[in-house]
């Protein structure tokens, strides 16, 4: 009986050493869950994996609807006018829009979102990670964009991009 319990647990552990990337961001050492008193709750607004209008890789920090409007005209410009979300409603008074831009990219996405946000002084540092199939993706060119909404407690953002692509073996 031994025998067949050692068997079975072995053969669950193989099988969850071969379930795939969470494809909700990163896990294991290179991004830790410890919670820190800096990090500021995000909301997230839209998701966007491909086609958006956004050409540039980049950030910004949005602190009015007139820019906010602006900004989501250029993400959805590539989209028929019934298939547009709709801009949502933003108390700019109690919160600030972060968008983060991966730019043109030559391959099909994994995943690409806005995984933290720190306090700072003076300023947000907001931490953008990404993945991309190594080798064997689709070709097509992709420009995904990730908008979340967090407390106003800077008009500052300062955007780090970190990518865990790994080579092809």
């Amino acid at each position: 009986m031994n025998a067949r319990l050692l068997l079975l647990t072995l053969t669950a552990l193989s099988l969850a050493a071969c379930a795939p990337r969470d494809p909700s961001g990163p896990t294991g050492p290179r991004s830790p869950s410890i919670d820190f008193p800096d990090l500021l709750p995000l909301q997230d607004l839209y998701s966007l994996q491909s086609f958006s209008g956004m050409a540039d890789k980049g950030g910004m920090i949005i602190t009015d609807s007139t820019v906010l409007r602006a900004v989501w005209a250029t993400v959805f410009a590539n989209y028929a006018v019934g298939q547009k979300p709709m801009l949502p409603a933003i108390d700019f008074k109690q919160n600030v829009v972060l968008v983060a831009s991966a730019g043109q990219t030559p391959t099909q996405l994994i995943w690409f979102r806005i995984t933290k946000v720190r306090e700072r002084p003076g300023h947000l540092a907001v931490l953008v990670e990404s993945a991309w199939p190594g080798c064997g993706g689709v070709p097509v060119v992709t420009n995904p964009v990730h908008i979340v909404m967090v407390p106003r407690v800077s008009s500052q953002a300062v955007f780090e991009f970190v990518d865990y692509t790994e080579p092809c073996p």
